[in-house]
């Protein structure tokens, strides 16, 4: 899958990714960051739809599906409401605050941690979620060690191709998790996540001639 950004919006080809625009935005800003969430949902939700609703008083810029599917609530040029109490330092050693000010954010539809009830896992929501769909972790901040729903392979390869395209256009310093800016008040994405091997990919593409799509890659990703 290769995608590009025009006009701050996501396009396959010659065609538009399908937007699900969210009245819950703020102004224009220069993305800094790249931030991955889970969405702490299930199959049947639409997540995209949510983030519609002006009640919902939050929103992402993407939402990727189980099935790879892609759908932009929000332009990458505008705040986004993904990130709330948050902070990071970055590679000069600016320290951010509030990153909704200072990233985009990509919301991934998975479950999140799970709970074992006999040989069951079972979701917050008290779904009951295959086996083979779940690995055993503690995560990297020591709590929760449960399960964890696995990310498919079609998400890993849209969120790759989003990245890139994403860092392709914009400054981007780096990616990092809603757990990395949120430390022990968010658990997203988690050790389904391999934060690792994901930047690897995204940078791999960007070693390559130091360019994706025409356009200058100005990205530095660290581990």
């Amino acid at each position: 899958m290769i995608l590009s950004v025009r006009n701050h919006l996501l396009y396959s080809g010659s065609s538009k990714i399908p937007q699900v625009p969210s009245p819950n935005t703020g102004g224009i800003f220069s993305p800094k960051f790249l931030i991955i969430h889970y969405t702490a949902s299930g199959p049947a939700s639409d997540v995209a739809s949510y983030f519609a609703q002006e009640s919902a008083d939050v929103s992402a810029h993407l939402v990727v599906r189980r099935d790879g599917s892609l759908k932009q609530c929000v332009a990458f040029n505008r705040v986004a409401w993904h990130a709330g109490k948050s902070q990071w330092t970055g590679k000069n050693g600016t320290h951010y605050s509030s990153l909704n000010n200072s990233s985009i954010g990509i919301e991934i539809e998975n479950w999140g941690p799970l709970q074992r009830t006999g040989d069951r896992w079972i979701s917050w929501r008290g779904t009951n979620v295959g086996r083979s769909k779940v690995m055993e972790a503690r995560h990297k901040f020591g709590t929760p060690d449960c399960g964890w729903e696995i990310f498919t392979k079609a998400q890993i390869a849209a969120t790759v191709a989003a990245a890139r395209a994403i860092c392709a256009a914009y400054a981007i310093e780096d990616i990092v998790g809603h757990d990395d800016i949120a430390p022990g008040r968010k658990s997203d994405p988690g050790p389904a996540w391999d934060m690792k091997a994901f930047k690897a990919s995204v940078r791999a593409q960007i070693s390559r001639g130091n360019s994706l799509f025409g356009e200058t890659v100005q990205v530095q990703l660290t581990d």
